[in-house]
């Protein structure tokens, strides 16, 4: 893994284009990792950035979870494996707190708690609540997922969206849920399961690049700039420490850790193999949709679930239904 690399020299600049919230590159420099990681899920971005963050994308990823691109996994996975309407879940990495809502909205649970890293996205998430009817569903506390202990046998559900691979050693972190959850309990869990560190293999690269220059120059430019995008590059040592040490620490041994200490009903790849890299940086053309964009996306859609059919990629993301 190489200490820098030229992507990192473009997402510095990238970076330094968009406001920091007062967060100035030394400071991040000379702040212990986990200070580092507060800083990055504090900020609340107001510029797309993500493959996840685009419309078109999140219905891609309902059909390929549930069969249905207007059914959210949450709606789904509900429906099909929790019994009863007065459950207790713990949500972890809560984060702005519209998953939790989205999971109080199913109907199954007397009480669920998020918890994150951040006070500042914990009292964003709260201000959020606060007008939706779940107030008395729903609380959110600051806490550290690795370091909180939560009473044994005490939880009908544990959600996990977007936080495993953030959490080192994971079979430790996954003991505490195993531990914290009843006998029969369930744990929901939506990751990023591809190479740690965003260590992208050659080959995953080469595709990346080739669907990147097919694509119209004009759905390559960067926010703010008129910079294309024309290659995908890993990124190196430095910025992953500097940006978010705790980023995919873990990632590639998230299901062979599942697999050991759970039983899993149900497993859903949703690919992002191509999607994640190619338009990290350049999502902001397909949030509103013209013939050309979508026409554009669809594209991109089709290879890579062709490049998966044909087991020349695997899946980077995942929905697991496991149980204890």
């Amino acid at each position: 893994m190489a200490l820098v690399t030229r992507g990192d020299i473009i997402t510095l600049l990238l970076r330094s284009l968009e406001k920091k919230g007062g967060t100035s590159l030394f400071q991040r420099v000379l702040s212990p990792g986990k200070a580092r990681v507060k800083m990055t899920w504090r900020q609340e971005r107001d510029s797309i950035r993500n493959w996840y963050e685009i419309p078109l994308v999140e219905m891609r990823q309902n059909e390929l979870i549930t069969g249905n691109p207007h059914t959210s996994p949450s709606a789904y996975a509900a429906e099909k494996f929790l019994a009863g309407s007065r459950l207790t879940a713990l949500s972890l990495g809560s984060g702005s707190g519209s998953r939790e809502i989205s999971w109080a909205e199913t109907g199954k649970f007397e009480r669920i708690t998020g918890i994150d890293l951040s006070e500042e996205r914990v009292k964003n998430a709260r201000s959020k609540l606060a007008g939706t009817p779940f107030a008395g569903v729903i609380e959110f506390v600051t806490g550290d997922v690795m370091q909180h202990r939560f009473e044994d046998e005490s939880l009908d559900v544990v959600i996990a969206e977007g936080i495993l691979h953030h959490l080192s050693p994971v079979e430790k972190a996954l003991e505490n849920i195993h531990r914290s959850l009843k006998p029969g309990g369930i744990l929901m869990v939506n990751e990023y399961v591809g190479p740690d560190r965003f260590q992208w293999t050659n080959e995953q690269l080469r595709y990346c690049d080739a669907l990147l220059a097919i694509l119209p120059a004009d759905l390559r430019t960067y926010r703010g700039t008129s910079r294309i995008k024309s290659r995908v590059y890993k990124p190196g040592t430095l910025s992953m420490l500097v940006y978010d040490p705790s980023e995919a620490i873990e990632s590639s041994r998230i299901i062979g850790a599942l697999q050991h200490r759970f039983k899993l009903l149900e497993r859903r790849d949703y690919g992002g193999t191509i999607l994640q890299p190619l338009l990290k940086d350049i999502s902001h053309h397909f949030i509103e949709m013209t013939p050309e964009r979508e026409g554009s996306l669809r594209f991109l859609f089709t290879a890579e679930d062709f490049l998966m059919s044909a087991h020349l990629i695997a899946s980077d993301f995942t929905f697991v239904v496991a149980q204890k």
